[in-house]
């Protein structure tokens, strides 16, 4: 690990496998891969664990105090940039900038400009040649300014059109995905991005044309038809494992929305691929 830091502002360079446990630092943290492996791990936010799976180029912004834990593997290097919302609002001269970016996260982003910047950061400390000071403090005003700009743009969007932005159906899409055994109610969704059932309800039909009770539904049966088709897994099992109460429930939703029943999928799928 090699780092440059000065008074909660800094930047980190982890080069070996790292296997975090839960904690929680002042500190805005922005984090990224620099390679092909993933990162995993969680956050928790309004009392809900969410599990994290960041993809190479995807940016992670973990929130100031905001628990959470993170891993990768061996051969994986990962740049990491840590942004203090008190001394940022100094650097900038703008005291109100404090409290803003301690409203910042957690959220993954795709933004060029702060992908880049950290990419750039984790090569100059793989030179072993350590930014300055002022380049580390100049490079971190740049990042709170755009996450700022980023947050701003989310909020007026959303404002506008009603909807929930990008940003909040893939953290909502990311809770689904890891929660899919477990029963997942409308009130645990909404906490995820923070809106009262009723409002997440319209925001989220609004962004996907579609209700939260469709879209877990169909991403239970899109897993279970993965199931079917990549193990011999019982169907008894796949339902459970797709958080579907029974074997015939499962059937029976499964017949609905393919056409064809599960027994006679896995046949067909089974039978591609003797032929094959």
């Amino acid at each position: 690990m090699t780092t440059a830091a000065w008074q909660g502002v800094g930047m980190t360079l982890y080069r070996q496998r790292l296997e975090g446990g839960e904690h929680h630092h002042s500190p805005l943290q922005l984090f990224m891969s620099l390679g092909r492996g993933d990162v995993r791990g969680h956050w928790r936010t309004s009392g809900r664990l969410v599990d994290l799976r960041l993809t190479r180029g995807e940016v992670a912004v973990v929130g100031s105090d905001l628990p959470h834990a993170f891993s990768w593997g061996g051969g994986t290097q990962v740049a990491s940039f840590f942004l203090d919302p008190r001394r940022l609002a100094s650097l900038h001269g703008e005291p109100a900038m404090e409290e803003a970016l301690r409203r910042l996260g957690p959220s993954k982003l795709r933004d060029p400009l702060v992908r880049e910047l950290l990419r750039a950061s984790g090569e100059a400390l793989s030179d072993d040649s350590a930014p300055s000071r002022i380049e580390v403090e100049t490079l971190a005003t740049v990042l709170a300014s755009r996450l700022l700009r980023l947050d701003g743009q989310r909020l007026r969007a959303r404002s506008l059109s009603g909807a929930l932005a990008p940003w909040q159906v893939q953290r909502v899409t990311d809770f689904v995905e890891a929660h899919l055994e477990e029963p997942l109610g409308l009130e645990a969704l909404a906490a995820v991005v923070g809106l009262s059932p009723s409002h997440f309800t319209r925001s989220f039909k609004r962004a996907t044309g579609t209700t939260p009770h469709q879209f877990v539904r169909v991403r239970r049966l899109e897993h279970a038809r993965e199931l079917l088709a990549t193990t011999a897994l019982p169907l008894a099992d796949i339902a459970q494992r797709a958080g579907i109460s029974s074997q015939s429930h499962f059937t029976a939703l499964f017949r609905a929305h393919f056409s064809v029943t599960p027994a006679r999928f896995r046949r067909a799928t089974a039978a591609r691929f003797d032929d094959a």
